[in-house]
């Protein structure tokens, strides 16, 4: 199953701008996001497009088909436009909920077998119609609106990194799970509102963007993500006063299955540096007491945190974070079904060791 990942990876990079055909920009209209609806037993496919009329100058469409199937929206869509429709730049791929639910994974196998989709795509999950998204996306007159909300908030927020090729990774490789941005319209404007969770092609549950940063903690080195923690005074350990915000600069994970304890733990330690700009008047960093304090306070919170994620996963037996492939790397005799039939009861144990590097006194 590996090996058919890395080759379905392979394909999909080495295919990707094959195409020797060119294209006078002024004749065509470039597919740059699309989106997925269910609409009965039909989908109903919209695309934003962009028109270039002169150098400089470009207009975006947004044109709906329905169909059967979601391989030939392309000649759909050439009907209804006198220009000539192409995808090979487009970034950003959108699916509704419902659609979502019912499985991604024939749109995901037809856009890797194309040469003309590139490893820079985007995937995402909305709560409303994919279409009526698209419509809000489109009034900001940037076709690549989305994509570029998804790749900045994965540059200076707390999304973790994602695009085609980890979406390939996640979806044919063994134990792991795919995860997308999930996108609602928020007082007439288009938010990013957490991760849609998946078990293979198919959406289970939405996480929030806390969530997704402690997702970002536990898969890769984390930057820029940010997580507002409750406070509380030395004398009074029973009410929350005021809350700290705590910026990510670097943190780095490690994982090690103990299997000399009666039943097997996975062990995650995450190291990790963050600032604290704004902390309540009343916290004081005098000391090198009082600072310790501090960083054991708000490690102990990210263990907890990122220990419930963990467990948040297992009660719906979904699996972004790899542990099963994990294991499988550390176990000869290791079969996918087996595992995730027993993953609800899997053992971890979460270790964070934080420093904070800048701090700030002031009144939130």
């Amino acid at each position: 199953m590996v090996y058919k990942a890395a080759m379905a990876l392979i394909s999909c990079v080495f295919t990707v701008g094959c195409s020797s055909n060119q294209q006078i920009i002024n004749k065509i209209q470039l597919v740059q996001t699309a989106g997925y609806d269910k609409v009965g037993d039909r989908s109903l496919c919209s695309v934003i497009t962009t028109s270039y009329k002169e150098k400089g100058k470009a207009s975006s469409q947004l044109l709906l088909t329905k169909s059967n199937s979601s391989f030939d929206m392309i000649p759909r869509l050439n009907t209804k436009t006198s220009k000539t429709i192409q995808y090979g730049q487009m970034g950003m791929v959108l699916f509704s909920k419902p659609y979502a639910e019912m499985g991604i994974g024939p749109v995901i196998s037809g856009f890797c077998r194309d040469p003309k989709i590139a490893s820079r795509i985007q995937m995402g999950v909305t709560d409303t119609e994919a279409s009526k998204m698209m419509e809000v996306a489109n009034k900001a007159q940037e076709s690549l609106y989305l994509m570029r909300m998804v790749d900045q908030n994965i540059q200076n927020g707390n999304l973790p990194k994602m695009n085609f090729k980890h979406i390939l990774f996640n979806y044919y490789g063994e134990g792991r799970d795919i995860f997308l941005p999930y996108f609602i319209v928020e007082r007439g404007s288009v938010k990013i509102d957490g991760l849609a969770l998946f078990k293979h092609d198919k959406f289970v549950t939405k996480v929030s963007i806390r969530e997704a940063f402690l997702l970002k903690l536990l898969t890769d080195t984390s930057r820029n993500g940010n997580l507002l923690m409750p406070m509380k005074a030395d004398n009074d350990s029973s009410t929350i006063h005021d809350y700290v915000l705590m910026k990510s600069i670097a943190s780095k994970v490690h994982y090690h299955y103990n299997t000399s304890t009666p039943e097997p733990i996975i062990e995650i330690g995450v190291r990790v540096r963050v600032m604290v700009k704004d902390t309540p008047s009343w916290l004081h960093f005098n000391t090198k007491e009082q600072m310790d304090a501090f960083e054991r306070q708000l490690g102990n919170y990210l263990e907890e945190e990122a220990q419930d994620f963990i467990a948040l996963c297992q009660s719906k037996n979904v699996d972004p974070i790899g542990l099963g492939d994990f294991v499988r790397s550390r176990t000869r005799t290791w079969n996918e079904k087996d595992f995730y039939a027993t993953y609800p009861q899997l053992r971890t144990q979460v270790t964070v060791h934080l420093s904070v590097e800048q701090s700030g006194v002031g009144e939130l």
